[in-house]
């Protein structure tokens, strides 16, 4: 059993697929949580791999009295308002007071549960044992999230009108994957990410008070962009708190590449980039800065380090998954399909080989390249395939039929050259190479045997086919 696993990350997605079999649930405002229980102790993590156990006795508590003798939860612990929607104010008013026993957890998947590991299995069986597991549950400090068949529009549409911030879709076939993916995706009512607080605003030449927040967000090589200023609207006690914690962090430089211009009125107070701030806004101008932002909340359970510009990409699947087994991980942002060699290669970033981190649109190059080398080693042998539709950690299977699959420049050979067994595959062009590794083929075992002429079959039939070898 793993002492500690990362959580899956769900990307934001600009609009729902178009195809494929998801699930969708309430997108929740609070932490994050992992929940570990062995040996009936209960602890709970945050989405960095903290323990807050003794901060959530009671949940910890709730957890205990399950019938599991060791079990892995993903959820989310949040607070409830009088009209069950989940307040993330009151979450952190509860932190901050360490009165938490009003924390309720919504679970919605499970990892591992008495030896087995589950991330294997698709999302549909996880949550079909985590319901039956959940409605053996006696505390309601623990409850199931449940999914909703509706289409996704409307579930937004509902989801805003009832002032949520948005659902997560999940594909039902997959298996649970550590890090971000698009298996996993949001869609928001409204713009809404974490920012770097970079440093502050006060009147100038007051010693104390909080005008606005100076926004940031790293780019990919980790250095720090301004992205806009907020005005924080604190509690007289989060005040107090924010600026502590921000005495310690005073810094004589600023931490941004771009710092925003001096102001006449305001003093500009630089912080080392610790604080992080949640914030909504409008949209992102074309400069990088966001427009119109609302400060939400101070978040203690996510690192500074791992904040950028969220991007939202456009999740594509028109066809089915390849294997129920699961999926691979998606690059962030990646684009939609591409062509190489004329054929459409889904996927293209799909990663292969976590190790090298090689992806699909390499290996499909791979194969164009040699193409022209490996034909004369592939004319006319019939091949079996082994496909990887999940990386080479995951499911690998061999075929040698087409199984109802066009595939450009494979050819089937007559049914007689192999009686009582489906047509043989064989490569007929270097396109059929990219059309293989299309389909996540990465090695080709050929027969010791080539296919006779057309002569040679009518003359000898298969079974002399099969005895002939170079």
């Amino acid at each position: 059993m793993p002492s500690l696993i990362e959580p899956q990350l769900a990307t934001l997605a600009d609009r729902p697929p178009k195809g494929g079999d998801w699930s969708y649930e309430i997108k929740f405002d609070g932490y994050r949580v992992m929940t570990r229980i062995a040996r009936g102790a209960t602890q709970i993590f945050t989405r960095n791999g903290h323990d807050w156990t003794s901060r959530m006795p009671r949940l910890a508590e709730a957890c205990n009295e399950l019938q599991v003798d060791d079990a892995w939860f993903d959820g989310e612990a949040v607070v409830l308002d009088s009209s069950g929607r989940p307040d993330f104010n009151a979450l952190q008013n509860a932190f901050d007071r360490r009165s938490t026993a009003e924390i309720v957890m919504f679970v919605f998947d499970i990892l591992w549960l008495n030896g087995t590991d589950l991330r294997e299995q698709p999302l549909r069986s996880r949550r079909a044992l985590l319901r039956d597991l959940m409605e053996g549950a006696t505390s309601d400090a623990i409850r199931f999230s449940e999914d909703f068949p509706q289409d996704p529009v409307s579930l937004v549409a509902s989801a805003c009108k009832m002032k949520l911030e948005g659902i997560i879709g999940k594909r039902a076939d997959a298996p649970y994957r550590s890090g971000r993916s698009t298996d996993w995706i949001k869609l928001k009512c409204h713009a809404k990410q974490e920012f770097v607080v970079g440093g502050f605003t006060r009147t100038k030449g007051a010693r104390a008070g909080v005008h606005s927040l100076l926004l940031g967000v790293h780019e990919k090589d980790g250095s720090l962009r301004y992205a806009g200023r907020v005005r924080p609207y604190f509690s007289s006690r989060a005040a107090s708190a924010f600026l502590a914690r921000a005495e310690s962090l005073r810094c004589e430089q600023t931490a941004f590449y771009n710092p925003p211009q001096p102001e006449k009125e305001r003093d500009h107070l630089w912080l080392s980039p610790s604080i992080v701030a949640e914030c909504s806004f409008l949209e992102w101008t074309p400069g990088g800065e966001v427009r119109h932002p609302v400060f939400h909340a101070v978040r203690d359970d996510k690192a500074a380090s791992s904040v950028t510009e969220e991007p939202m990409v456009a999740v594509e699947y028109d066809e089915p998954r390849e294997a129920a087994a699961g999926s691979t991980r998606e690059v962030p942002g990646a684009k939609g399909a591409v062509k190489i060699g004329g054929i459409r290669i889904t996927n293209p970033q799909r990663v292969l080989d976590e190790v090298t981190g090689h992806t699909k649109k390499e290996l499909v190059e791979y194969y164009a390249a040699i193409g022209e080398w490996a034909m004369p080693h592939l004319h006319n042998r019939p091949l079996a395939l082994v496909r990887a539709p999940d990386g080479i950690k995951g499911e690998l299977f061999f075929q040698k039929h087409s199984e109802k699959t066009r595939i450009p420049g494979v050819i089937e050979l007559p049914p007689e050259l192999h009686p009582r067994h489906p047509p043989l595959l064989v490569a007929g062009s270097e396109v059929a190479l990219i059309g293989l590794a299309q389909m996540n083929v990465i090695e080709f075992h050929t027969w010791n045997a080539v296919a006779p002429d057309a002569r040679f079959q009518r003359r000898a039939g298969a079974k002399a086919f099969t005895s002939l070898c170079r």
